[in-house]
């Protein structure tokens, strides 16, 4: 076998294709974790100047929240890249990491408080992906 009989037996694999949804996958996590993060932070700093109406177009006019809306664009583009290939029912748990990334840097970033309950929660969310993924 030579190289270009390699490298095209290797894009064919399904374990590249599986690799290749998961780093979609992880790549719409990131994206959808900026979004929220950016679109946070926005909403405190605008919230000090604008109420109602006003605060709603200072945040649509504002560069980093029309970056976090385009970031969610670009996830949900990504993740059509990652469902076109693997299976639903393993990639789609992953997605709960958002649910713990996001509650975390929100913690470190903006300094919110989680409850205890929260923090069960979110620990009940790893458990469930760490299961998820061990039987896909």
């Amino acid at each position: 076998m030579d190289l270009d009989q390699v490298v095209v037996h290797l894009l064919q694999s399904s374990l590249f294709t599986i690799m290749g949804a998961y780093f979609y996958v992880f790549l719409t996590i990131g994206l959808t974790v900026y979004g929220q993060m950016a679109i946070k932070a926005r909403a405190l700093e605008l919230s000090r100047a604008a109420q109602g109406k006003e605060f709603l177009y200072a945040m649509f006019l504002d560069p980093w929240v029309l970056s976090g809306l385009a970031a969610a664009l670009a996830a949900s583009a990504t993740w059509m890249l990652a469902v076109r290939t693997a299976n639903l029912s393993a990639i789609y748990p992953v997605m709960a990491l958002t649910f713990v990334i996001i509650p975390v840097l929100a913690v470190v970033t903006f300094g919110e408080r989680l409850a205890p309950v929260q923090m069960l929660g979110i620990a009940l969310i790893v458990v469930g992906v760490a299961l998820a993924a061990g039987r896909a």
